[in-house]
């Protein structure tokens, strides 16, 4: 199954509070990446001014995010 980026990073944090405790952002804020649009118009975008955040705490945290999983998404097995 293909996540959009806000659906896997959301889901690689373990949900939308941890993930808003996690970069400092709040809980609605996260959640409204579901419906972000990308330069390109695609739904479920993160917003570029989080992604160096991200990135950090994912390499901090030992979280498999890379800074192509921000942009496309990822093929999950669930």
């Amino acid at each position: 199954m293909h996540l959009c980026p806000a659906e896997y990073i959301i889901h690689a944090f373990g949900g939308v509070r941890k993930t808003a405790r996690a970069i400092g952002r709040t809980p609605s804020a996260i959640s409204k990446w579901r419906k972000y649009k990308d330069r390109n118009g695609k739904i479920g975008g993160i917003p570029r001014c989080t992604h160096d955040k991200i990135l950090a705490v994912a390499r901090k945290t030992g979280i498999d995010i890379t800074t192509e999983d921000l942009i496309n998404g990822r093929n999950t097995k669930e």
